[in-house]
């Protein structure tokens, strides 16, 4: 069976203006989901990283009431325990159980606490109980060293963070880590780390991807599956820094942690570059179906329109259209865009920054109606 996604409509979610900016990119890293376990319906939460003049920056949280043609700003995850600011990798999940003491249809929240100094990196994690209108501070997952990559002299940062449950309906938050390049010699690491009692702490970390050279996995983003875990992963250093991928049973053990994993291609050799994002609808085969998209296709720069890659058995690979057009030439288009499905699985919403002009973007979105044949 295929999938196809036609585009219906689009938009522009934030544009902010020369006089918000406090960062020359202004907007990135956008995320999107659909609440499915609060009673409520065709409800869509956005968020994306806010580069204001205002210090310390919050982590903008929109909704769409009518399917992703209008958004409201309807709160602000403050950095309550350091004020440093949520400056950096936002990511929403919502509970679809229990977990803990957090209900069904609890919002989660990770982000970058970063000061304006840029001297370290701390994952925090907040929670809201009423659907995003209101957050609280939860606990701290991860506390790592500047925001610079490859800064081998000194304590590596902690980024990326996505959170899901694992078989066991434990929290789990998977990030990049490059806090082991001076003790073990990893340039950067996908590690994990799970809590059991909903977030409040975090048991020790697990490597699940850790290769020993100058190769850089990150970036990770988790789709579950219909008895399986899919992680999807760029790798800096391979061609396009390639977009690599590995199974699981439970959400822990994704094997080796030294294998790179297996490179998604289709069998024309087509492949994707650069932060990836993968989600899950269990329509369009027996086991469902895995949308892959990532930044560049097959190493291509230039002003294009670029193409998921859709696979039911996560072994053959075949590409369809994305939906938002930008210039990859500019490093911050298309960087780590957020996409889900929606309306029963037949309807899809795509985010991505784009630029505006050489140096600032805009968060555009595009939505598209799924057809399964």
């Amino acid at each position: 069976m295929a999938i196809k996604i036609t585009k219906e409509f689009e938009g522009i979610l934030y544009a902010p203006s020369k006089y918000q900016i406090g960062n020359p990119t202004g907007c990135m890293y956008p995320r999107v989901i659909e609440l499915r376990h609060s009673g409520k319906k065709n409800v869509l939460l956005a968020t994306f990283e806010n580069y204001s003049k205002k210090e310390p920056p919050f982590a903008p949280i929109y909704r769409s009431l009518d399917g992703g043609i209008s958004w409201t700003l309807i709160s602000k995850i403050k950095d309550v325990k350091n004020n440093f600011g949520m400056r950096f990798q936002p990511v929403l999940y919502e509970l679809e159980c229990d977990v803990a003491d957090l209900k069904k249809g609890t919002i989660i929240y990770a982000g970058n606490s970063i000061p304006k100094d840029m001297s370290s990196t701390e994952l925090l994690l907040f929670i809201s109980r009423d659907c995003g209108k209101t957050w609280e501070y939860r606990s701290s997952i991860a506390l790592g060293g500047a925001p610079i990559e490859q800064n081998f002299s000194f304590l590596g940062p902690v980024w990326e963070p996505f959170i899901y449950l694992d078989k066991f309906n434990d929290l789990v938050v998977i990030f990049s880590d490059e806090r082991l390049h001076t003790k073990d010699k990893y340039n950067q690491v996908i590690g994990l780390m799970k809590s059991v009692d909903g977030g409040k702490t975090w048991q020790k970390e697990k490597l699940i991807v850790a290769l020993n050279n100058s190769l850089r996995p990150g970036m990770p983003i988790v789709a579950k599956m219909k008895d399986k875990y899919f992680l999807c992963y760029e790798i800096v250093g391979t061609e396009c820094n390639g977009i690599y991928y590995k199974l699981s049973n439970d959400g822990l053990d994704f094997g080796n942690p030294n294998e790179m994993g297996i490179k998604a291609t289709t069998k024309e050799g087509y492949f994707l570059g650069s932060m990836p994002y993968c989600i899950y609808t269990p329509k369009g085969n027996e086991d469902g179906t895995i949308l892959l998209n990532a930044k560049r296709d097959n190493g291509e720069i230039g002003l294009n329109l670029g193409s998921f890659l859709f696979s039911g058995d996560c072994k053959t690979w075949n590409k369809i259209p994305s939906l938002i057009e930008y210039d990859n030439r500019i490093l911050q288009t298309g960087w780590s865009k957020g996409m889900t499905f929606f309306d029963n699985y037949n309807k899809f919403i795509i985010l991505s920054p784009v630029q505006s002009n050489s140096k600032n973007m805009h968060i555009k979105y595009a939505i598209g109606n799924v057809i399964y044949e």
